[in-house]
């Protein structure tokens, strides 16, 4: 049930009733999404064999990537990255090659197994988000490239960073 507090904006108007700028809406509506999204993931997507971070890394690795950039991807550390590499490869999901551009550096790869699970664990995640959103296709294409600038902005801002340590 949503409680007359809970919205951002009021339903007659279209305006939130204390005058809330549009970024911290957006900031709102996002958090939202994230928190009902996280909520619901764990029974939606059914693959409790796999940890958030194996399925984070399921979803990234449409193609091979060095751990290292995983990590960066992520915002996590490369420790992290390893240990779920480690798992998804004993459980025969992922495998590790020689990077062609750099002999010293890694790629994480999908083994076919993988390939299946990644796109079961994409169609589930797909579904959940339509569902959960209340987007159509048309908006849910606009919210997917906005989200990927704000994401690569987010990335790059990781050698600048805004907040002060």
């Amino acid at each position: 049930m949503i409680r007359e507090s809970d919205k951002i904006f009021d339903d007659d108007t279209g305006q939130h009733p204390r005058e809330i700028r549009p970024e911290v809406c957006a900031m709102l509506g996002v958090f939202a999404l994230y928190w009902r999204i996280d909520a619901c993931i764990e029974d939606s997507v059914e693959m409790p064999e796999l940890s958030r971070m194996e399925c984070h890394i399921l979803v990234r690795l449409g193609t091979p990537s060095r751990m290292g950039e995983l990590a960066r991807m992520l915002q996590t550390v490369p420790s992290s990255v390893t240990a779920a590499a480690d798992r998804l490869e004993r459980q025969g999901l992922v495998r590790r090659s020689r990077d062609p551009q750099d002999r010293r550096a890694w790629l994480l790869l999908l083994t076919p197994d993988g390939v299946a699970k990644r796109d079961r664990l994409v169609a589930a995640m797909s579904e959940l988000f339509q569902r959960i959103s209340g987007l159509d296709p048309d908006e849910i294409h606009q919210f997917a490239a906005l989200s990927a600038k704000i994401h690569d902005t987010v990335i790059a801002a990781d050698a600048n960073p805004l907040r002060k340590e």
